[in-house]
């Protein structure tokens, strides 16, 4: 079947043409390369695929050379490079410096090349593009940049492209400015504290917005949302109106308020979460609902300057937003006592 050009074919299927892949079975590449076994084929080590006829006088395979490299790996033997102008030790201590300063530079192959991948959407055709990327590589101060891969997303929007460049500056760790990392109450904590005292949320995505992932990706219990630490949500929906989210949660005596928000034009996101605590003052309850913020333009920053309590962007876990509500809400029984 083989010789007859019946087992592969050239991917025409279902029509056979006469275009199948022939292979000769006495000729071609890798013909007589099989070699059979002999029947009492042993091999001295551990790992073996196929039959090992291991002498019976051995306990185990390797027993035959005072142990294999998998039972005494200290039989290996380290083999420095070859090259001794081209080698490890000579590209190390260009870096002596570098090293000792606990300097940062991105790498791939060596330590401190430098080469980054910068991934871009260019409205143009895909010639074009290829060359627009790699200006502006250079107007980022990439050297020796390329471009490793470009795709036409669709002819009349654009190409997408990637570029390999080096990026041959340091950073040094001392000049970074990096925020405390918020530390996440455990699971049990959590549903511990909202078991002896109920919490009771109402979650919306707000304005015009149709988004509802996120925020169920939050709620609910099937996806590792606070539902599963017991919190109870009343989800409003989607585009639903500030002061519909601020009455339910009059009505209901809720706890809190978890809305997102997701479009940005004109800044509707920050107008959106001003309006909520607005209202939420108007009405005289700021002082006992926390009002949380979501989206994946949405920082903490950026929330708490528009008058929320907290902000989540992109990542956010149901856990971490269960745990801010149990620390928030601990903190305003504190500050009334």
């Amino acid at each position: 079947a083989v010789e007859a050009g019946m087992f592969v074919d050239s991917g025409m299927f279902p029509e056979r043409n006469g275009d199948g892949i022939k292979r000769q079975i006495d000729g071609g590449v890798g013909a007589n390369s099989v070699v059979a076994r002999d029947a009492d084929y042993f091999a001295p080590v551990c790992s073996h695929f196929g039959n090992n006829h291991v002498p019976s006088q051995y306990k185990s395979a390797c027993e035959a050379i005072g142990g294999c490299t998998l039972c005494r790996p200290e039989k290996i033997v380290y083999i420095n490079e070859l090259d001794e102008e081209d080698c490890v030790d000579r590209r190390m201590a260009e870096f002596q410096d570098h090293q000792a300063k606990n300097m940062i530079r991105p790498e791939v192959q060596w330590y401190g090349d430098g080469y980054v991948v910068v991934g871009m959407f260019v409205p143009v055709d895909e010639r074009t593009a290829e060359f627009a990327a790699l200006e502006i590589a250079k107007r980022m101060n990439l050297e020796e940049a390329e471009v490793i891969h470009k795709g036409v997303m669709h002819p009349s929007e654009g190409t997408f492209v990637e570029v390999k460049g080096r990026f041959l500056q340091d950073i040094d760790p001392k000049s970074l400015v990096i925020p405390k990392k918020v530390v996440t109450l455990s699971d049990d904590e959590i549903r511990k504290d909202i078991k002896a005292r109920p919490l009771k949320i109402v979650a919306a995505t707000v304005g015009q917005d149709e988004h509802s992932v996120g925020m169920r990706e939050i709620i609910d219990i099937k996806h590792g949302g606070i539902e599963g630490f017991g919190v109870e949500c009343l989800y409003l929906g989607t585009s639903v109106p500030v002061e519909k989210a601020v009455d339910a949660a009059i009505e209901s005596n809720a706890d809190a308020i978890l809305i997102s928000t997701i479009i940005t034009h004109a800044d509707i996101h920050r107008t959106n979460m001003k309006r909520l605590d607005q209202l939420c003052r108007e009405k005289g309850v700021r002082d006992r609902l926390m009002l949380v913020a979501g989206g994946t333009q949405i920082t903490n920053e950026i929330a708490v300057e528009s008058g929320m309590d907290a902000g989540f962007g992109r990542g956010t876990k149901g856990i971490n937003v269960a745990s801010f509500l149990v620390e928030r809400r601990r903190k305003m029984s504190a500050a009334k006592k």
